[in-house]
């Protein structure tokens, strides 16, 4: 259930809890990991993804046909949950992506 955005405290953008598997895909030719999508808004994702470890860039498929696809710029990673925005096709066309801070490791 959306919520108003003023009740929304510090995020900008409403959060869908989907609790879903997806596919995390590190590479272009690489084989597709299992992950647990959290929750979803219009601007990013929160993902279960265990130990694996996680590239600063990566793919992420919705379904297992791979029918909805996001590119994805990781952002934060809190134990085995990650936080990651969906990149734009001006910012990987521009290479935007690559000056973008470190990613921040919180315990």
């Amino acid at each position: 259930m959306a919520r108003h955005r003023n009740d929304l405290g510090k995020r900008r953008h409403v959060r869908v809890n989907l609790s879903r598997q997806g596919f995390l895909i590190p590479a272009p030719d690489a084989p597709w990991i299992e992950c647990q999508i959290v929750d979803v808004s219009e601007k990013g994702v929160k993902l279960d993804v265990g130990a694996l470890p996680v590239p600063e860039i990566f793919g992420l498929a919705f379904t297992a046909g791979g029918e909805v696809m996001r590119v994805c710029s990781l952002i934060w990673r809190r134990g085995e949950q990650v936080g990651a925005r969906f990149l734009t096709v001006k910012e990987l066309r521009e290479g935007l992506i690559f000056g973008k801070p470190d990613v921040e490791e919180v315990d």
